[in-house]
C-alpha cells in the first residue's frame, strides 16, 4: 500500500494543499514558475503552502526530514527477573513524540542480556516505521552491535545475532535504514528517555507489544 501524500502548492493557478496528484497537477499546469511539493503529513504541507507559519519545535530538538521516522532505541536486563526489555522513542517530522516498551524472557535470548533488548528495540522501530508507511528510519543507538552486525563490520556469531542481522538487511530492501551512534549516559535527552522506557519495560511490560499505528502509542510531551 502506497504511503499517503499531501500535495502543497506555494505558487500556481491555485495555491493550497491537495489530497491527490491529479488535483495538484490541475493547480500548476500551464503556470510558469510553479512551486509545489509532496509531504507525508498534512501539517508539513500546510507550512509549505503558507497556511501555517511554522512547525512546532522544542529548543535543541532536531526533527527528521519528511518521510523519515527518527527512533532512539535502548535495551535493559534484570537478572533477578530473568527478563530483558527494550525502549523506543519515536520522533515524527512534525515534532510529535511517542514512546513504547516491551519485554521478553525466552531462554535462548536471555544469554545476551540487555543486548537482546537493544536488538528488539531496533527491530520494533523498523517494523513500526514500515507499518506507518515511512520511507526511511534513522536509528539512534548506544550499543555498536545494532549497526555493525547489520553492516557486517562485526560477524554475527550466535543464532540470535544472525537472525537480527538478516531481518534488518531484508527490511532494508523496503525501507531506508540509517544508523547513528549516540554516546551512552551523556545526557542526550531522548537517548536517556529510551533508557528509561527500557527499564520501565522490565516491570510493566507484558511481552512485545503488537506493531501498530504511532497514534495508538503513548504520546510524550516532555
Amino acid at each position: 500500500m502506497a504511503a499517503k501524500k499531501f500535495y502543497a502548492v506555494k505558487k500556481g493557478k491555485i495555491t493550497g494543499v491537495f489530497q491527490s496528484w491529479e488535483e495538484c497537477r490541475e493547480a500548476i499546469e500551464g503556470y510558469s514558475g510553479a512551486e509545489y511539493k509532496s509531504f507525508p503529513t498534512l501539517r508539513e504541507a500546510q507550512v509549505f503552502a503558507g497556511e501555517m507559519s511554522s512547525l512546532p519545535k522544542t529548543e535543541g530538538r532536531d526533527l527528521p526530514e519528511p518521510g523519515t521516522l527518527l527512533a532512539y532505541v535502548d535495551g535493559s536486563y534484570e537478572d533477578s527477573l530473568k527478563k530483558y526489555a527494550f525502549g523506543c522513542v519515536f520522533i515524527l517530522p512534525d515534532g510529535r513524540i511517542y514512546t513504547e516498551y516491551g519485554n521478553g524472557d525466552q531462554e535462548k535470548s536471555l544469554q545476551h542480556r540487555n543486548v537482546t533488548g537493544e536488538m528488539l528495540g531496533a527491530m520494533y522501530a523498523v517494523k513500526t516505521a514500515m507499518l506507518n508507511e515511512f520511507s526511511g528510519i534513522e536509528l539512534r543507538y548506544d550499543y555498536q552491535g545494532i549497526e555493525k552486525w547489520v553492516t557486517g563490520e562485526w560477524r554475527a556469531k550466535t543464532e540470535l545475532t544472525q537472525k537480527y542481522a538478516k531481518a534488518m538487511r531484508d527490511w532494508g530492501k523496503d525501507i531506508s535504514i540509517r544508523f547513528t551512534k549516540v554516546a551512552a549516559h551523556t545526557n542526550v535527552e531522548y537517548n536517556e528517555l529510551a533508557d528509561k522506557m527500557a527499564k520501565t519495560g522490565l516491570t510493566e511490560g507484558n511481552g512485545v507489544p503488537k506493531i501498530r499505528p504511532l497514534k495508538d502509542m503513548e504520546e510524550y510531551h516532555g
